[in-house]
């Protein structure tokens, strides 16, 4: 069964909420690091080769917030 085949078993609907959309963005990259930085704030502003912004970490935590009972489709890693 490929990716996309067992994407859509998981989700066979698009993200109604921003919780759902989350947890889809989640689950398709749920092999990432938990410190690999998702999304980027900043670069170089803080000193070079500084990074800001939101890790796969962050992200994973922000989900376990919003909905304790976890996702509705694939588990979490």
């Amino acid at each position: 069964m490929n990716s996309l085949t067992r994407h859509l078993q998981a989700y066979p609907n698009p993200p109604a909420t921003h919780v759902e959309a989350l947890e889809q963005v989640l689950a398709a990259h749920a092999g990432e690091p938990e410190n690999g930085l998702a999304i980027t704030a900043t670069s170089g502003v803080y000193g070079q080769g500084i990074r800001t912004g939101l890790t796969w970490g962050h992200l994973r935590a922000l989900l376990a917030e919003l909905n304790p009972a976890g996702p509705a489709g694939l588990a979490r890693p």
